[in-house]
């Protein structure tokens, strides 16, 4: 950790920013790592216009949190003219090199979902929320995997094409029905806010099964 980085909540939340990997360049991007001391990380990443404090993230967190696990969290977002898929990468890799804990695990956010190839490479498991199915290196991807993955979409969304990745008792399916990319139901925030309560509980269910202990 950086010397002078801020602590939030008694020391449990800090802010730093991250080295590029593998370049000689120093720009850095924020990130947020909350209970550092955790053997067991999870490393969120955010969609294209989804940060990690909009609901589904936030929530994510807060359940990876309550289970014991230490979040690393990126904070930015894609900037307008940088291809969105390449700076995923990059900071997927980046967040994945930094101090490494002995458990990791990734959930991520449509866009995040280009960083499968690397996941599967780093043989980690995965929540991937409205993964980009419809791109074929990311469910080339997915249906490659050896670790548990959990992949949470709209039948309406035209980025879902959950037979895509094969049959596999490691990919876990969650399906819903009239939610837009985002998971929400156009004009029914009450009902929308009733599926982000299912879908963190599928969450909630996954961060706790045994495998990862």
């Amino acid at each position: 950790m950086r010397a002078g980085t801020p602590s939030i909540s008694g020391g449990r939340r800090r802010c730093t920013n991250l080295p590029r990997v593998s370049s000689s360049e120093q720009s850095a991007f924020p990130v947020a790592i909350h209970r550092p001391e955790a053997e067991r990380r999870v490393v969120i990443l955010p969609g294209a216009r989804y940060p990690t404090r909009a609901p589904l993230l936030w929530f994510a967190r807060e359940v990876a949190v309550a289970k014991g696990f230490g979040v690393l969290e990126v904070l930015d977002e894609p900037p307008a003219g940088e291809d969105p898929f390449a700076w995923m990468r990059d900071r997927a890799a980046r967040a994945l090199a930094h101090d490494p804990a002995p458990t990791t695990l990734v959930i991520g956010k449509s866009l995040a979902s280009h960083a499968a190839e690397l996941v599967v490479e780093e043989d980690l498991p995965a929540i991937w929320l409205t993964p980009l199915l419809d791109r074929p290196e990311v469910r080339g991807a997915i249906a490659r995997t050896t670790r548990p993955v959990l992949i949470v979409g709209s039948s309406d969304d035209p980025t879902w094409h959950p037979d895509s990745v094969g049959s596999s008792a490691l990919i876990l399916q969650m399906e819903l029905s009239g939610h837009d990319h985002s998971l929400q139901i156009p004009g029914d925030p009450t009902a929308s806010i009733g599926s982000l309560k299912k879908v963190t509980k599928r969450i909630e269910r996954f961060l706790g099964g045994g495998w990862l202990s």
